[in-house]
């Protein structure tokens, strides 16, 4: 039996805008971002993870303003 971890964040763009990553999906108030952010991840992995490429934007153009997590198992 394995350990699920679940992580949620959010992080406020150079722009201003806030992107969100959770379990269900990624949001933001810029729809082009959570569209692309959605896509990104969906060609990477079929599990609730962020794909390097998006991580990478994330840490380029992105602080962190909120984390949270919770593991089961």
């Amino acid at each position: 039996m394995g350990i699920l971890m679940n992580f949620t964040f959010k992080g406020k763009h150079r722009d201003g805008s806030i992107v969100e990553f959770s379990a269900a999906d990624w949001r933001s108030d810029d729809p082009g971002k959570a569209d692309w952010l959605t896509k990104m991840n969906q060609n990477s992995s079929s599990t609730p993870a962020i794909a390097p490429g998006v991580r990478i934007w994330l840490q380029q153009y992105c602080d962190l303003i909120e984390f949270g997590g919770s593991s089961t198992g």
